[in-house]
């Protein structure tokens, strides 16, 4: 699910900016947007798996890595 998501984000510009915004924070207001951004997706009942790949951009190397993928480089 977290391929699909970056796939996603680099198809659909309006998933690829939300998710540009939210990777390019520091690593407190990263993981406070990601958290918000989780509760929201779970309150909408997303698919546990997505809400999983989302999850993972709460790790620092991780976030890095999909920044990094996200932005072609």
């Amino acid at each position: 699910m977290f391929v699909t998501l970056i796939q996603v984000a680099q198809e659909d510009l309006e998933v690829k900016k939300q998710l540009l915004a939210i990777l390019a924070l520091d690593s407190f207001n990263r993981k406070s947007s990601l958290n918000s951004l989780i509760d929201e997706m779970r309150l909408k009942d997303a698919p546990a798996p997505f809400v999983s790949a989302i999850a993972n951009l709460l790790d620092d190397e991780i976030a890095k890595k999909a920044l990094a993928v996200i932005q072609g480089k």
